[in-house]
């Protein structure tokens, strides 16, 4: 039996060998290194990976209580049911029992796209996959998670621009860029480890920092240079640059001319923007668009930078095509410095995508369409036809809801407050089952709801 022994500040302490094992911070998606020393089998302490490259010695406010959870006394260790407004302890037999035994009642009754499978970008590859295995063997396509959101106009945007929908270089090769433009994006206060090697290259290697933003944030204090636009005017902004490098021949026309494709097309389209027609759209004022224009010329290679401030709107698409655009016509993709770098959040967000765990596909991207199916289904080792058997044909409209994308995690409130008969499934969602995925949006319900019923008035009237 080991002894304890007491430090100097009389906090019991293992007597004990210590093991120090080397892992990845799980909180989002930047990768820092952690040194966790173990005792008994116990994660007893960590502290940052002094040598790992993404982290290099530090931890942010949330990867500093990693080891919290696992050991947090406020760790919630075995299921707990509201009765009565109180928690109270169950057994996971019970538990299990009782859930499955209330989705398999509304499965019955209601059919199986009554029940919503929320997933979550913080899964690991096999959990995606597994739910994404679980809602089609329950009969449904209505599974989704947050990459439908925060991610979705980037994949969509980016790879429709140039083929694949992922960020181009590390953020190490950031420290070789001479400009870096952000918009949409605080990094100094959203991916604070990130910043460190953004101020590397501004250090180092004298990079121009710009920022683009509505809010003067914590990062753009640390910019040579910030520029105030309106809120969603991000592509106009974009065209505004583009007029000033096209005027001024500041495109990388050797570079267009091996890569691009429907560049004229482009160049058409931002001769719509003259700088009178920008200043109107952004408030931005035709010398703040010349300087910025310029300092991304002088200073290549560079970096566009985004995220939620990007994306979260409903030109989200068009706006990332934009950034896109821009570095094409700056030459600035497939070069040491150069990219377009699309911080994100949480720690799985594009594997949890690659998996399938999407109302709109199978894993590995293979679709919904039949022979999509029958390739999951041999690799699942069943039969086909029952996998088919398993979903509700009632009141679809093409009567294949196998083949059709269930309702996207953006617009499952419709999917419980739009009525049956309105809707292609043949009723209403009635359950919601989450897994890893936050719930405190749902804090919002009541003020939806109200939303949902003045709107329905109004178009009555």
């Amino acid at each position: 039996m080991m002894q304890r022994a007491e430090s100097a500040d009389k906090t019991p302490v293992l007597d004990s060998p210590v093991e120090v094992k080397r892992t990845i911070c799980s909180h989002c998606s930047v990768g820092c290194g952690v040194y966790a020393e173990v005792q008994e089998g116990i994660w007893t302490k960590q502290e940052p990976a002094f040598d790992h490259p993404i982290n290099r010695g530090a931890h942010c406010a949330k990867g500093a209580s990693l080891r919290q959870h696992g050991h947090s006394t406020r760790r919630l260790k075995y299921p707990m049911k509201l009765v009565a407004g109180e928690w109270e302890r169950m057994s996971w037999e019970d538990a299990v029992n009782e859930i499955g035994d209330k989705l398999l009642e509304l499965r019955e009754e209601h059919s199986p796209d009554s029940v919503y499978w929320l997933g979550s970008a913080k899964f690991s590859n096999e959990q995606a996959y597994l739910m994404r295995k679980l809602a089609s063997l329950w009969g449904t396509n209505n599974t989704d998670h947050q990459a439908r959101i925060c991610h979705s106009t980037t994949v969509a945007g980016v790879a429709n621009t140039w083929g694949y929908g992922a960020m181009t270089n590390s953020l190490n090769d950031m420290h070789n860029s001479k400009a870096i433009l952000f918009i949409g994006s605080n990094p100094s206060e959203a991916h604070p480890v990130a910043m460190q090697h953004i101020l590397i290259a501004k250090e180092r290697n004298n990079c121009d920092i710009i920022v683009a933003d509505p809010r003067f944030t914590r990062t753009a204090a640390k910019a040579n240079k910030y520029v105030r636009l309106r809120p969603g005017s991000d592509v106009a902004y974009i065209w505004g640059l583009l007029w000033h490098i096209f005027e001024n021949g500041w495109e990388d026309n050797e570079y267009i001319n091996q890569r691009v494709y429907g560049m004229d097309e482009v160049r058409a389209e931002v001769a719509n923007f003259p700088p009178s027609v920008v200043e109107e759209v952004t408030g931005v004022p035709e010398a703040e668009m010349f300087d910025v224009a310029k300092r991304l010329s002088d200073n290549r290679p560079g970096c566009v930078v985004w995220c939620m401030g990007g994306t979260q709107h409903t030109t989200g698409n068009n706006n990332t095509r934009a950034y896109c655009i821009l570095e094409l016509a700056l030459g600035n993709i497939g070069v040491a410095g150069g990219g377009a770098n699309i911080l994100r959040g949480h720690d799985n967000v594009q594997g949890a995508t690659d998996l399938g765990l999407g109302c709109d596909s199978l894993p590995g991207y293979y679709g919904l369409a039949e022979g999509a199916w029958q390739h999951w289904a041999q690799v699942w080792d069943l039969d086909y036809e029952w996998l088919k058997g398993r979903y509700d044909d009632t009141e679809y409209a093409d009567g294949k809801p196998m083949y059709s994308p269930g309702i996207t995690v953006s617009r499952w409130v419709d999917g419980v407050l739009e009525e049956d008969e309105n809707i292609s499934q043949r009723t209403a969602l009635k359950a919601m089952f989450y897994w890893g995925h936050a719930v405190n949006s749902q804090t919002r319900g009541v003020e939806m709801q109200k939303s949902d019923a003045e709107a329905r008035d109004d178009g009555h009237r």
